[in-house]
């Protein structure tokens, strides 16, 4: 899903926490694979909408509390994501 995406490295991505999901949101955690003796990468945030065979990408980054998600996303997606 987030392969491709302007800002996202060409590595290998895990998912680390979620899919947590809303109604037809969805809020997981991912981070980029370590290469050997790299520094742990800070952790990504991904938001989708969408039925699961059609997902559609909102927001990925380490701040995806956009106006789109505070204005649109369920009440536990916009916490996961804003943090309110």
């Amino acid at each position: 899903m987030v392969r491709g995406t302007a800002g996202i490295p060409d590595r290998a991505l895990t998912v680390i926490d979620g899919p947590f999901c809303s109604g037809k949101w969805q809020f997981s955690t991912i981070e980029i694979v370590p290469r050997s003796g790299e520094q742990k990468p800070e952790p990504l945030f991904v938001v989708t909408t969408g039925k699961p065979s059609a997902l559609q990408l909102v927001e990925v980054g380490t701040d995806v509390c956009t106006k789109r998600v505070r204005s649109d996303a369920p009440p536990g997606i916009r916490v996961r994501a804003c943090g309110v």
